[in-house]
């Protein structure tokens, strides 16, 4: 009896780190960020690097009005 009720322990214990270890993760396997700081930093940089690629289509636009119109600068 005694073999059995710390089976049964030693086995739920078990069964809780696995069940806590997997809410790291998400359904792809991939692992989650912790809510707060990280999702917003991550919010801002990538905020950021749609300005910039909207910036560098800009320069890009100019580059080919300026090089179809003849236009060359310094």
């Amino acid at each position: 009896m005694k073999h059995f009720i710390f089976g049964i322990l030693i086995g739920s214990a078990i069964t809780g780190t696995a069940v806590g270890a997997g809410n790291l993760y998400d359904s792809k396997g991939n692992v989650q960020a912790p809510r707060g700081s990280v999702q917003q930093y991550d919010y801002f940089r990538q905020r950021q690097q749609w300005l910039d690629v909207e910036n560098m289509r800009k320069q890009m636009d100019q580059q080919e009005l300026n090089r179809k119109s003849g236009k060359h600068p310094c």
